[in-house]
């Protein structure tokens, strides 16, 4: 999640344009990844209403990372739109650690507040209708219980959950496709990014000559950018460990969403991609090393995560039909 410093030396060859234009692309599909980053974690926090599945730990240190990254766009003096991505990475950190903290301190307390107090209304409602509720009872079962029982109110219930609509899809998730669940919205991000990028792109000038590389401008090296780069990159390495720790001590991935991991790894592949096709000479990928580091560094911590979500798939599959139980029983309480 960092942003592109262009730290460029003098004396190198000029850039080609196709190396430009697949530099572009990239870099506009790494834009689209972050931008959407965290929104399937913070859906499946709010599908499950609960935050156990992220480590606090995970969410703090890359908040942490993404405000010196804030800090070093602005001490570059990097353009409008660059700083703008740097605020909302730091205004989604903060969106998650909130969501963190309510599902984990505040929603529990009121959720059982709310529980308390409608149980003893039943309770109370319960006893002035005793008699009531005796005298029809045989009748009440004789025209609620199903021929067949539950067969034909599941087979409703799961044919309405097969609705492919985005509120259904992120409910019900597990009554999805992969494709519809994943692959669709990579793809959809992908396109974003591509025409994001030709739909941004200047127009060239009828006398330029688009097979003519283009000079590499040579701007100052900044030491202060480049501290942060690398502090940021240390802080983002670090970030997933906490969150590997606790998925091996729950032996579960439940409650983190997948595509949230899917969209880190793509934007860090296309960011790093961003960088090494617009130049990889030694001086170059020495200056933005930090950010190299952190993007591919991180990548590799990601498969690790996605190697538990497999080992721990059938854990997941325990605790869902958990949830469940508990959630009819307190419908049916």
């Amino acid at each position: 999640m960092n942003s592109l410093f262009t730290l460029l030396s003098s004396g190198e060859p000029p850039i080609e344009p196709w190396r430009r234009q697949i530099s572009g692309v990239m870099g506009s599909t790494s834009l689209a990844c972050w931008i959407v980053l965290l929104m399937p974690q913070l859906i499946e926090q709010w599908r499950l209403k609960s935050a156990e599945g992220i480590a606090i730990g995970f969410i703090s240190i890359w908040f942490l990372g993404d405000v010196f990254n804030l800090i070093g766009s602005i001490w570059a003096q990097l353009l409008p739109e660059v700083i703008f991505l740097a605020v909302w990475f730091c205004i989604a950190d903060f969106l998650m650690i909130f969501s963190y903290m309510y599902y984990t301190h505040i929603f529990p307390k009121s959720h059982n507040k709310a529980k308390k107090t409608t149980h003893h209304k039943k309770s109370v409602s319960s006893t002035h209708s005793d008699r009531e509720r005796h005298a029809t009872s045989a009748i009440v079962d004789t025209e609620h219980t199903p021929l067949v029982p539950n067969r034909s109110h599941e087979h409703h219930h799961h044919h309405r959950r097969r609705s492919s609509t985005l509120t259904d899809i992120a409910l019900d998730p597990e009554y999805h496709s992969i494709f519809t669940k994943y692959v669709l919205p990579i793809l959809f991000v992908c396109a974003t990014g591509i025409v994001g990028f030709y739909l941004g792109s200047v127009i060239p000038d009828e006398n330029d000559d688009p097979t003519t590389p283009e000079p590499i401008p040579t701007p100052d090296i900044q030491i202060g950018p480049q501290v942060m780069g690398y502090l940021s990159a240390v802080l983002y390495l670090g970030a997933r460990i906490p969150q590997i720790i606790q998925n091996h001590q729950r032996k579960s991935v439940h409650g983190l969403s997948l595509l949230f991991f899917l969209f880190s790894t793509l934007g860090n592949l296309t960011y790093a991609g961003q960088i090494l096709f617009y130049r990889n000479d030694y001086n170059y990928v020495i200056l933005n090393l930090s950010w190299l580091l952190g993007s591919l560094g991180t990548i590799f911590e990601d498969s690790i995560i996605f190697l538990q979500f497999y080992i721990y798939k059938d854990n997941n599959k325990d605790e869902e039909e958990e949830e469940e139980e508990e959630i009819q029983a307190a419908t049916a309480a």
